[in-house]
């Protein structure tokens, strides 16, 4: 989840029968454009298939936070972030699979600055169960298309989208799920828990004895660390201040003292706000949010695939461990969890957990992902 990476390569393990690899002379997969009706919006997808025209299994790929496109691109006021879903499909459609991405609403128009603002709090308007219909339709349509076997239903689902996509193979009866830095507990606990790992551990240079005064808050602003590490220092601030007259958030130094204790005065203050912030969005309100992984895992008997960088940012690893227990602990006869020392909550590399800035995708886990699909599929 943003705002709200074993860099070992491996070789591309053995291909289905008639699946083509890069390089050579292998003709690449057929590409399909589609355009998606999401509740009234129209939104652009993309069907990948295997070359030699067999009918095969499908993957649907479900990505993160907030208005992205079908790659998992995603804008910030810093500019794009390149997501890795396009060179995921790529790879798994190489290895005999369809695979269907496609926009969320508003993702297009949050590129364009002239409707950026409008698109983004458009998005901010919908329910997960509006994300968890949009996920149907897009499996739904590309079950109809040529060159699918519409029995073999994989889904995949990253960070936030790891919740819409279990409840959808649960909903289809899916043959498989696969969750990438999953969502287990609440979404409070999880935005909590990103402040208490990396805002904690980056604001730590600025914070003698653990205290912070206002000039190390605005100095950790603009300090060496990722884009989610750099703004923890915001929830500092007063909400009324000014870019140019910053002024410590008066609330959190509870002892008067002109210093905010982290742990003591700063934590309980972020874990309060998350509560009360999470409970009144649309997204995550309990009457129109959807189970985390952690709620699911007793009724998820299906095979599931765990990925989580170590170096995750966003997620903190500790929470797919416990969904690996969970699922043990409800008999689930097939699940697997694969930790990645040295990557972050996109899987490509972060040096540490302050560090993680969405870099592409290491070929590893791609090639983890394919040997485990292939595995399952018949």
């Amino acid at each position: 989840m943003k705002r709200l990476l074993l860099l070992a390569v491996l070789s591309l393990p053995a291909v289905m029968p008639g699946s083509a690899l890069a390089g050579g002379n292998e003709p690449g997969p057929v590409t399909q454009a589609l355009t998606l009706d999401f509740g009234g919006q129209a939104t652009h997808a993309e069907l990948l298939r295997p070359a030699d025209g067999r009918p095969a299994p499908l993957m649907l790929l479900v990505q993160g936070t907030g208005p992205e496109d079908l790659n998992g691109s995603f804008q910030t006021y810093g500019g794009r972030v390149q997501g890795s879903l396009g060179t995921l499909a790529q790879t798994l459609a190489r290895q005999g699979f369809a695979v269907m991405r496609f926009d969320k609403r508003y993702a297009a128009a949050t590129f364009d600055p002239a409707t950026a603002q409008a698109a983004q709090e458009s998005y901010a308007k919908l329910t997960m169960k509006d994300l968890l219909a949009d996920a149907g339709t897009a499996l739904e349509t590309a079950k109809k298309q040529p060159g699918i076997d519409a029995k073999q239903v994989f889904i995949y689902g990253w960070s936030e989208g790891s919740v819409v996509a279990a409840s959808l193979a649960q909903a289809v009866g899916a043959q498989g799920l696969i969750v990438q830095g999953p969502v287990v507990n609440s979404f409070a606990d999880a935005f909590t828990h990103q402040f208490e790992r990396v805002g904690l551990a980056y604001l730590k240079p600025y914070a003698p004895d653990g205290k912070i005064d206002l000039k190390g808050v605005v100095a950790s602003l603009y300090g060496p660390g990722s884009a989610l590490a750099r703004t923890q220092g915001q929830f500092l601030l007063a909400r009324d201040s000014a870019p140019d007259v910053p002024k410590l958030a008066a609330v959190l130094d509870t002892n008067g003292d002109g210093r905010i204790d982290l742990r003591a005065e700063a934590l309980p203050m972020v874990r309060a706000f998350y509560a009360q912030s999470v409970a009144q969005s649309p997204l995550y309100a309990p009457a129109t949010t959807l189970p985390t992984l952690g709620e699911l895992a007793p009724r998820l008997k299906l095979p599931v695939l765990i990925l989580q960088g170590e170096n995750d940012g966003n997620i903190d690893p500790a929470d797919a461990s416990q969904l690996h227990t969970a699922l043990t602990a409800a008999g689930n006869a097939d699940h697997t969890l694969k930790l990645y020392p040295g990557l972050g909550h996109s899987l490509g590399p972060a040096k540490d957990l302050t560090l993680d800035n969405f870099a592409p995708m290491a070929r590893g886990p791609m090639n983890d992902m394919a040997a485990w699909l292939r595995a399952r599929a018949r």
